[in-house]
């Protein structure tokens, strides 16, 4: 597939670099730093067997373990990313754990949308989804509030979307490094945009000394 994500394709292809080789130790840092955030969050989602969750960005897949002891390998979980070396790991637990009802895609999130939705929609598959959740990724993506308003627009009506990720608002030296590890901003009014979008808004920001946030909403209609 054809993707595009930062402003220019060098970059692009410096992030997408950057983040195949981290897959490699990723799941070791994830697992350790943002395991209490990520059990929370996945809980806030408030899925039931045979939803359909989207995952964006999926990363290696550390979240459908956490996905699975609600579905019990049932409805469906869409696992969307850019890097195919994170993709490549998800796919090693998707076949390590005989999951049947995980679908992997190379895509760039900017181009989540209806219209994307209803061209990969099937029977199995459909247009709409029971929930959305975006761990540590809008603060690194381009174009994030597009992406928060997309994510919702494709969601069924009283879906749920969580959003996982930094704010900091005051210049640091832990901002700078988590820049540094995650090429994105720490700064980003992701969650404070998502307020003014959603019914319901619930926010815990309490993880990991403050700088982690868990913020969830629901669709109205």
């Amino acid at each position: 597939m054809e993707t595009k994500m930062y402003g220019t394709e060098e970059a692009q292809k410096k992030a997408i670099t950057y983040y195949d080789k981290l897959s490699v130790i990723y799941d070791f840092i994830s697992n350790w730093y943002y395991k209490k955030a990520r059990k929370f969050a996945i809980s806030e989602l408030k899925i039931n067997k045979g939803n359909t969750v989207l995952n964006l960005p999926c990363g290696t897949g550390v979240n459908f373990k956490y996905f699975q002891k609600f579905l019990q390998n049932s409805g469906n979980i869409i696992g969307i990313d850019l890097s195919n070396g994170m993709l490549a790991q998800a796919k090693k637990k998707v076949e390590a754990n005989n999951y049947k009802n995980v679908q992997l895609i190379l895509e760039n999130a900017t181009k989540i949308d209806q219209d994307w939705m209803t061209d990969f929609s099937n029977d199995k598959f459909p247009v709409k989804v029971d929930a959305v959740f975006c761990d540590l990724g809008l603060s690194g993506l381009p174009e994030w509030e597009n992406i928060v308003d997309n994510m919702i627009s494709i969601l069924k009506p009283k879906g749920r979307i969580v959003i996982l990720d930094w704010y900091l608002e005051e210049s640091s030296l832990r901002g700078d490094f988590v820049k540094w590890i995650g090429k994105g901003e720490v700064n980003r009014p992701i969650y404070q945009y998502l307020k003014t979008k959603v019914v319901d808004f619930q926010l815990d920001d309490s993880f990991n000394f403050g700088g982690v946030f868990v913020a969830s909403g629901t669709k109205l209609v």
